[in-house]
């Protein structure tokens, strides 16, 4: 009998020694595995801050344009009240009214209270309607 045990012990120490060694094997594998996908989000990360990078510059050019150009993005909103002159922004208004010696306010592409009250000078002065509205008459006359 203790032959038979001696080989039952020979065989569980073989399966626990091959056991040991799979196991090693397969978390090997695993590791190998993770730091795979580490490696492909680490790359999809650095496509992502570069696109953001990217978006950012264009987003820079744009309001720098913006600020040139003094278009304001709140000024379509404001200037259908009293600007009837398709095409004609606040930002042109303003500076029309500066041209004629006239002060709109800041110029920052908003129709204000001083703006409003710069048309209805002009309009005086040019013997218009006085009614503070951007019309074409209006309109060819200041822009002339």
């Amino acid at each position: 009998m203790p032959r038979i045990q001696t080989g039952s012990a020979l065989l569980l120490s073989v399966l626990l020694i091959a056991g040991c060694a799979t196991t090693k094997a397969r978390r090997s594998e695993t590791a190998a595995d993770l730091n795979g996908q580490i490696a492909q989000m680490q790359s999809e990360l650095q496509a992502k801050d570069a696109e953001i990078l990217e978006l950012q510059g264009r987003l820079e050019g744009l309001q720098r344009q913006s600020v040139q150009t003094n278009i304001s993005p709140a000024a379509g909103k404001k200037t259908s009240a009293i600007i009837r002159v398709p095409g004609v922004t606040a930002a042109a208004l303003q500076q029309a009214l500066v041209r004629a010696g006239l002060d709109p306010g800041p110029l920052d592409g908003k129709v204000g209270r001083k703006t409003r009250a710069a048309v209805k000078e002009f309009q005086r002065r040019n013997n218009l309607t006085v009614d503070g509205i951007v019309g074409k008459r209006t309109w060819a006359l200041l822009n002339s």
